[in-house]
């Protein structure tokens, strides 16, 4: 008696389990959400990544996390040609890149990765870049491996009122307001530093 209850208790879990296996696998595959993109290898959040190619505004071609931010200290923030007009973050980075003076492109690398993939191209993410004065690397790339990229960071849409700062040598990460006080971002880039730039505070704000 114990052992047919076992038997049907058994079946009961299998069952569905089988038929999940059979129709859920499919599901899945058909779903807008899932998509099977390789992950990034290398650095401590690297799984996080997808393996992508992007393009910057010399239309220098780059796989994103294993070249443009492993190992790396990075800064990233997000617009787009269109969304600059309805909520402008570049003429705040430009002070933040003021900031950081000589360690701009060597220690530090600054990254804005487009919003709008489908519309925005090398040649007018230069030219954003140079009414700014901004000589860090705007990005693009195909539309559907933007927007995945633009995930790992839960950006949506147009605007986006997050910058992001990583270490990926220690493999930490923290984000800040994109258009706070300059100096709190600048602030976070030397917090997540090693070495002789690493800096808890920036300035004594008691005394500012």
């Amino acid at each position: 008696m114990k052992t047919r209850r076992a038997f049907i208790a058994s079946a009961a879990m299998v069952l569905p389990a089988a038929a999940f296996a059979a129709t859920g696998s499919k599901a899945l595959e058909e779903s807008p959400v899932f998509k099977a993109c390789p992950r990034a290898s290398g650095g401590p959040t690297a799984h996080r990544f997808p393996k992508i190619i992007v393009q910057d505004q010399h239309k220098q071609k780059a796989w994103f996390y294993e070249e443009l931010v492993d190992n790396k200290l990075v800064l990233i923030n997000f617009t787009s040609v269109q969304g600059e007009q309805h909520y402008p973050i570049l003429n705040n980075l430009v002070k933040v890149q003021a900031m950081l003076e000589d360690r701009l492109g060597k220690d530090v690398h600054m990254y804005t990765i487009t919003t709008a993939p489908h519309k925005d191209t090398p040649d007018s993410l230069k030219k954003l870049a140079d009414a700014h004065g901004a000589k860090w690397q705007f990005l693009t790339g195909q539309p559907d491996d933007i927007r995945e990229l633009l995930s790992v960071f839960s950006v949506h849409g147009l605007i986006n009122g997050n910058s992001w700062v990583g270490n990926e040598k220690t493999g930490r990460w923290l984000s800040k307001a994109v258009r706070q006080h300059p100096l709190y971002i600048a602030e976070a880039v030397a917090r997540l530093s090693t070495g002789k730039h690493y800096k808890p505070f920036l300035v004594d704000m008691h005394s500012v």
